[in-house]
């Protein structure tokens, strides 16, 4: 008579204590050995030791996501274009949270290959590691499926590429062939760190160093952020700029929703930044509609950026001010 035996994964050949190995076949008294004699498998010893690999594993890939160490480093520079003049960072960017854990990995990575840059392909990689073990990916603005290209693809397009144009990291291509370094193969592309983006990489973060899912930044990382972005507005990268206008029309008493859409669709200087690039720009109605989706995104965009910072209350359909942005 057999018995199959699913905790342990082998069967019981009698009602005595004689069982066989599931792995190997071995016949064996299960009250005289732990385990297989053979093989081992089943033995209480060696599923603990796996369990302790795991969970050093595991706690490994983690470690890219804790302060890094000091790293000698070039200072950085924001870009500024028509875009940047215009209204600071793409709609799309929701989030400082993405761009820091992505400054932590990379510090790591540098210092663990002791490259000044990293292929962008590698870098992503690893985040996918990262992302899959942090559970990162329940917050706003993290990769949602980290098996999807497209939903990847968003981390570095919406994320990486604004961190870059803030003056937190460096990119550059090997490909020739092409100017605009983010149309480049993923492979083509190096990335490193500023001096300012490994300086906030460092800064204690509440998710990260707390192991809090509140997507709130603490004082002290918004101290520094919000002197950054100052900084960087009188260079003409206008993000603060925005952000303080929002701030402003929410305190007069308007929602973050309707009111807000409607504010950005009917901004002049909005109106001109999108009508620069828009195919649509000739066509009233198409037009129309464009700025309408677009305000919707700048508005949901901005509001999370203020909700990050502690500005506004950090919940949903709630425009209540928390305090000043100064």
């Amino acid at each position: 008579m057999e018995i199959y035996n699913e905790s342990r994964k082998y069967k019981i050949t009698s009602q005595e204590n004689w069982v066989k190995c599931g792995k190997c076949g071995t016949e064996f008294d299960l009250n005289k050995n732990d385990g297989c004699p053979l093989c081992g498998f089943g033995s209480k010893k060696n599923i603990q030791e796996d369990k302790v690999k795991k969970e050093k594993s595991e706690n490994k890939i983690l470690e890219y996501l804790s302060i890094p160490n000091d790293l000698v480093l070039e200072p950085g520079k924001p870009l500024i274009d028509d875009e940047t003049r215009s209204v600071g960072s793409w709609g799309m960017f929701n989030s400082f949270f993405p761009g820091k854990a992505t400054l932590r990995v990379l510090a790591h990575l540098m210092e663990e290959t002791n490259q000044k840059y990293v292929r962008l392909s590698d870098l992503m990689n690893k985040m996918r590691e990262v992302l899959q073990e942090s559970g990162l990916t329940k917050l706003r603005g993290f990769p949602n499926n980290t098996k999807k290209e497209s939903s990847i693809g968003r981390l570095v397009y919406h994320f990486i590429r604004i961190f870059t144009e803030m003056g937190f990291f460096i990119v550059k291509t090997t490909d020739r062939d092409k100017e605009d370094v983010w149309a480049c193969n993923w492979e083509d592309i190096e990335i490193t760190l500023t001096k300012e983006g490994l300086e906030f990489a460092k800064i204690k973060n509440r998710v990260f160093d707390y192991n809090e899912s509140n997507q709130v930044l603490t004082l002290e990382e918004k101290t520094w952020l919000i002197d950054y972005l100052k900084k960087i507005d009188r260079e003409g990268y206008k993000e603060y700029s925005i952000l303080k206008d929002v701030f402003e029309f929410l305190k007069e008493g308007h929602n973050g929703k309707d009111e807000l859409w409607n504010w950005f669709k009917n901004n002049e200087n909005f109106r001109n930044y999108v009508k620069q690039w828009s195919r649509k720009a000739d066509d009233p109605e198409a037009f129309e509609k464009q700025i309408e989706n677009i305000s919707t995104t700048f508005a949901a965009g901005k509001l999370a950026l203020l909700r990050e910072l502690g500005i506004v209350k950090n919940k949903r359909n709630d425009y209540t001010i928390l305090e000043e942005l100064k």
